[in-house]
């Protein structure tokens, strides 16, 4: 039914072929693997976060996440993942300090979002609410420590990034969770005097429906319901396939020669 197991056998086999004489960047090419996603929580000062860091740290989710990351790529050095306070709505990638951050007032914000507290577990709630971002953070890492060409916008390509390597996963759920999340700040762009046109980001709305339409065209049989002009309009339904397989190919050409 989903293509993610396919995906993943198939960057796997790839690799295996590099690793035997393929032609991967031009020859016998290896990357050297000398580094490390390393995972740490910092514990907040902010009272109001130490719910999002316990369901962190108690759920171990990322530290398996991060353990999966590091079987799967070879890095040319360490790179830090702290899920931390930052003072500010925000996640981000420091290419100075060679490091993710993962703010818990980010976290937070989504998980009250979207928390049930009659039908969500709060734990699941924190976790979703923090992988799309976290993959998509992680795209920015490896553009910038892998070297990748990006000849698009690098937001808009680590947003691709982030859906594809999700579906690859089989976790479509958190790559609706970041659909659900662009939403919900389309909703607080549209209250603003002034949109921000000159943002490094697409705009939000923008943003909700580009990955709208590379989780549809992922599986478009899976997702039919969504093709209606409240969610998915026809006219953007019917090149979506196309969009999601060329951000699929590009994605594995660009990561397989780092891939162990």
């Amino acid at each position: 039914m989903k293509r993610a197991m396919v995906r993943v056998l198939t960057l796997a086999m790839a690799a295996v072929l590099g690793a035997c004489g393929g032609d991967a960047q031009g020859g016998d090419w290896l990357a050297t693997d000398d580094g490390d996603f390393v995972l740490e929580y910092l514990e907040p000062e902010n009272a109001d976060h130490q719910p999002v860091y316990e369901a962190l740290v108690e759920s171990e989710f990322y530290d398996g996440v991060v353990a999966t990351l590091n079987e799967q790529f070879a890095l040319p050095q360490d790179i830090a993942i702290a899920f931390q306070d930052c003072g500010e709505v925000n996640a981000f990638y420091s290419p100075d300090d060679v490091a993710i951050a993962m703010c818990y007032e980010l976290i937070a914000y989504y998980a009250d979002m979207f928390y049930d507290e009659d039908e969500a577990d709060y734990t699941q709630t924190v976790i979703n609410a923090a992988y799309f971002t976290f993959f998509h953070e992680l795209g920015h890492a490896l553009v910038d420590q892998l070297e990748l060409p990006i000849v698009s916008r690098e937001e808009d390509a680590v947003d691709a990034f982030a859906a594809v390597l999700l579906l690859w996963q089989g976790e479509e759920e958190a790559a609706i969770a970041g659909i659900d999340q662009f939403s919900l700040d389309a909703e607080e762009e549209a209250e603003l005097e002034e949109l921000p046109y000159w943002d490094e980001h697409s705009l939000s709305e923008q943003r909700f429906y580009n990955m709208v339409c590379l989780v549809y065209g992922s599986d478009p049989d899976w997702y039919a319901e969504w093709v209606s002009e409240d969610f998915l309009p026809e006219s953007r339904a019917e090149g979506c396939e196309a969009e999601f397989a060329q951000a699929d190919e590009s994605w594995s050409a660009l990561l397989t020669p780092y891939l162990k």
